[in-house]
């Protein structure tokens, strides 16, 4: 494996390149370095993972308040290129496919929180009551990858959601890239979300409380052929109002994107499902990570 370290003008910046894959390059700001070393053995698995030309820019942000951890992939639409239209595709991705970059955008912002309760790898081994930084890490730039929504159900005032709409919690954090126009436009993730009767949340008022209602289906899951031969031909359900995520699944370890992913135990593979989820979207996978996956 190549590793090259250097600086960079917002902070301190690190590349990864996997024989097999992509080139990863991550800048830090105000990033503790525990957590940077964790976070590049994450940035290390992922680059093992995907098969691309291009680099992915990644931008890691650790803040004071807020959630333990977010993400957001930089968007583009309806370029030639991208197999689906007048959907947001994540640039990481469009880039893959293009195969070059058109700009030196960051390609997702991640967002960590400070906390007492973070576990890295250079302590022994995790307590209980702590988080697994790595794991978290692996979590949060699979939203940037890609594993995105953008449905919002706000938690004060009427449940009323929307898909690609302004919203409070979007407006919180401040950005390295331009938001895509929210301008009602899903993002390629939310295609695959379908209902048990076959309704994907395209077939509801935008917004409405029919959609809240939809999201809170227990029926709802992601309809990729991937994910589902992944998940032994069962369809892939995803977390109710939460469906960035999926929950856990009967006699299988923890998945990577479990909505309290890292909570209490460590977990530095990247599971099937997720590949599969991946390999939907329109990633090309590793064999050799498709082969070792859980």
């Amino acid at each position: 494996m190549i590793n090259r370290l250097f600086f960079a003008i917002t902070g301190f910046t690190a590349l990864f390149v996997s024989a097999a894959s992509a080139a990863i390059e991550v800048t830090y700001q105000d990033v503790p370095e525990a957590a940077q070393a964790d976070f590049e053995r994450a940035a290390e698995l992922w680059s093992g993972c995907l098969v691309s030309d291009v680099p992915i820019h990644v931008h890691v942000s650790w803040i004071q308040n807020g959630p333990t951890g977010f993400a957001l992939p930089n968007g583009v639409r309806n370029e030639t290129h991208l197999p689906v239209q007048n959907v947001w595709y994540p640039t990481a991705l469009s880039n893959a496919l293009r195969g070059e970059r058109v700009d030196d955008t960051d390609d997702m912002n991640i967002f960590l929180r400070e906390k007492d309760n973070w576990y890295y790898t250079q302590e022994t081994e995790i307590a209980e009551g702590e988080v697994d930084f790595i794991n978290v890490a692996l979590h949060e730039i699979a939203h940037g990858l890609g594993i995105s929504s953008g449905t919002f159900t706000p938690w004060q005032g009427d449940p009323i959601s929307s898909i690609g709409l302004p919203n409070e919690f979007i407006s919180y954090f401040s950005w390295t890239f331009d938001l895509p126009d929210l301008d009602g436009t899903p993002m390629l993730y939310d295609t695959f979300l379908t209902l048990g009767d076959g309704r994907t949340l395209m077939a509801f008022a935008n917004p409405s409380l029919e959609l809240t209602y939809a999201l809170a289906n227990p029926t709802l899951h992601f309809a990729g052929e991937h994910a589902r031969r992944a998940n032994g031909g069962y369809p892939v359900a995803v977390t109710p109002l939460s469906v960035s995520h999926i929950p856990q699944f009967p006699r299988r370890a923890s998945p990577i994107m479990l909505s309290d992913s890292g909570q209490g135990e460590t977990r530095h593979r990247l599971d099937a499902i997720l590949l599969g989820m991946m390999q939907d979207l329109g990633w090309e996978i590793s064999e050799t990570c498709l082969q070792g996956a859980p």
